[in-house]
């Protein structure tokens, strides 16, 4: 028999419009309704979920950020994707009939999570045609996401995946500030550090972005001379 509270909680998290992060106030209600197992808060730099480990539960992410490692022998800790609210962690393990989680996930913020084991997961998206689509359209948005990136990676010049990542990351904020310490961002763009090192210092020189006590600056200036170069991208 399905969870009643589980579906209410499920339709508070995929049933709004933006389907992002939700509002402190949704993030209550989830909290008096559900209690741990279901819904903890994860700090900062902790794992979420170890690769490797049997793949029994999705976790939600209700709030905050996260990034996917792959442990592998010649490439250890190696960053290969971003997570934000509200992904569904473990899923493509689940559709896919993997018995274990085949990365690392690390709290990149603090975050609420909703913990749920794969058959429950299974039983309320079966009883409900608006929940089960909503997760589609995440999962095309992450499948998006991903394809992007590749695309990027195998096309661009290594100094115009900085500048195109820097275009998209300051779209939606000026003056835009990456929260980024250069070594996170080489690893993110799977670029070498010493060469992100010289591309931010060409950028710099030609008026694409502004370095002040270590930080990369985007004002509004720099935003119109990176979108002259990158707005008309189609990816």
């Amino acid at each position: 028999m399905i969870n009643k509270s589980l579906q209410h909680a499920f339709n508070i998290i995929f049933l709004n419009t933006s389907l992002r992060d939700l509002p402190q106030q949704s993030i209550q209600q989830l909290l008096e309704l559900l209690r741990e197992p279901y819904i903890f808060q994860i700090s900062k730099g902790k794992t979420i979920i170890s690769q490797g480990q049997p793949a029994d539960y999705i976790y939600i992410l209700l709030s905050g950020e996260g990034v996917v490692l792959n442990d592998i022998d010649w490439n250890i800790n190696n960053t290969i994707d971003e997570v934000n609210a509200i992904d569904c962690l473990g899923i493509t393990e689940y559709l896919t009939g993997k018995k274990e989680y085949t990365g690392f996930v690390i709290a990149k913020t603090d975050c609420y999570i909703l913990k749920i084991h794969i058959s429950e997961f299974y039983e309320i998206l079966a009883a409900s045609f608006d929940i089960s689509f909503s997760i589609l359209k995440i999962l095309a948005r992450v499948t998006t996401h991903a394809m992007e990136h590749a695309e990027t990676q195998s096309t661009f010049p290594k100094k115009d995946i900085v500048g195109y990542y820097l275009y998209l990351k300051s779209s939606n904020l000026i003056p835009y500030i990456c929260p980024l310490k250069r070594s996170e961002l080489a690893e993110f763009l799977h670029i070498n550090l010493r060469s992100l090192y010289r591309y931010l210092d060409a950028m710099k020189s030609e008026g694409m972005i502004k370095l002040y006590k270590g930080k990369i600056i985007i004002d509004t200036e720099c935003y119109r001379k990176l979108s002259l170069k990158y707005r008309n991208l189609i990816l």
